[in-house]
């Protein structure tokens, strides 16, 4: 079993790729909005259904002369599409979840609490005349 290693790294690339731009994305608007997990999850099957749904077109086409559809039709060459599609997709389900959760603590801690609440900050006086009040 020769397993797909650049495929591999390439997915694996992408997917932080993806985190990175999204992470971003979601700094900027200042509030967890953006799942790019879930979204490179989402795009991971669906490059999985048309990859295989093209192998099985080209591999069952009638050719004169053998060609790389064939060996790309085997079983062999699905377990290892496989397990490289299944990799990065259940590292980003993971993510997606993880994201999932920290989104639903976020916007407990927004509506959980009011803003008379002074429970978790701190004043800090920045100069003789005036403070400064930080929120834990």
């Amino acid at each position: 079993m020769d397993f797909l290693w650049f495929l591999l790294a390439f997915s694996l690339t992408l997917l932080g790729l993806a985190l990175f731009i999204f992470r971003a994305l979601n700094a900027s608007l200042g509030a967890p909005k953006w799942n790019g997990a879930l979204l490179f999850l989402a795009l991971c099957v669906l490059a999985m259904l048309l990859d295989f749904t093209l192998t099985m077109v080209f591999a069952s086409a009638n050719f004169h002369e053998r060609t790389r559809y064939d060996s790309l039709g085997s079983r062999i060459a699905w377990s290892e599409r496989i397990v490289t599609y299944l990799i990065p997709c259940t590292i980003s389900l993971l993510l997606a979840l993880r994201f999932r959760r920290r989104q639903r603590f976020a916007r407990e801690g927004v509506h959980g609490r009011s803003e008379t609440e002074r429970e978790g900050s701190v004043q800090i006086q920045t100069s003789p005349y005036t403070q400064s009040e930080l929120t834990l």
